[in-house]
This record gives structure tokens, C-alpha cells and sequence, in this order.
């Protein structure tokens, strides 16, 4: 019964180390309503700053992988916007910051109400498409 909870509604199911907690803080010292969840070989948490909603990932030996940021519209780059709205209707858009990479995540709505993610790195390359 321990932690029965926790697995049916996907709470942490591993206490979250406090290193691990003070590495988010140094990252996002502004970080708000955090969440954290324990994945296969990662933390990962979820929070807000300046009411953008993020999400880190942390190693269990207290890495910082990286982070996914939500994105306001007219936020996403130009370049990819506009290839974006060749496909469709863009319905929502991450940033996803990695070591010194940076690609984005974008779903799409065809005219067909469809739906799409699209996957681009800085450039505008395209580098994934999937069905929703």
C-alpha cells in the first residue's frame, strides 16, 4: 500500500535529492509551484517562471540535462513560424534548450483540423513530423 497513491495519480515515486533541488534553484531562481516527478534514469520537474510554464531534467547523479519552455505566440522564431504555417495553423510551440542546442517543438492544425508535431533545430530543418 506504501506510495499507492502516489503510482496511481503519478506523483514521485523517489524522494528527490536535495542536491538535485538546489541544482533547479541555481538554473531557475525564479521557478514557482514546482513539481517534480521521477522518471526511468531522471528527475524531471515542472514549474513556472514569469507564468511560462517549463520543464527541467535533472541525471540521478545530479546533471542538468536540459529544459523544454513553453512558448507565448510570436515567440517562435520567424523562420520557423512561417515554415510552420505551410502545414497549417500553429497551435502550440517548446523551445527545448539541450547542452548548446536549441530546437522546437510545434503542433500544427491542417485545414482538415488534423494535428501535427513538428520538430525543427534552429535553422528551420525540419528533423521530425508526427501525427497526433
Amino acid at each position: 500500500m506504501k506510495n499507492l497513491f502516489a503510482k496511481i495519480f503519478g506523483g514521485v515515486s523517489k524522494p528527490v535529492p536535495e542536491e538535485i533541488q538546489e541544482l533547479l534553484v541555481k538554473h531557475f531562481p525564479t521557478a514557482l509551484n514546482i513539481e517534480w516527478d521521477h522518471k526511468k534514469n531522471f528527475y524531471e520537474a515542472i514549474f513556472y517562471v514569469d507564468d511560462v510554464e517549463h520543464i527541467a531534467q535533472f541525471s540521478e547523479d545530479g546533471l542538468f540535462l536540459g529544459y523544454k519552455k513553453n512558448l507565448w505566440p510570436g515567440e517562435l522564431p520567424e523562420i520557423i513560424a512561417v515554415k510552420c504555417r505551410e502545414w497549417g495553423e500553429i497551435m502550440n510551440s517548446i523551445a527545448i534548450f539541450r547542452e548548446s542546442t536549441r530546437t522546437f517543438e510545434v503542433i500544427i492544425r491542417d485545414s482538415g483540423f488534423k494535428r501535427k508535431l513538428l520538430l525543427f533545430d534552429e535553422s528551420a530543418n525540419l528533423l521530425n513530423k508526427e501525427k497526433l
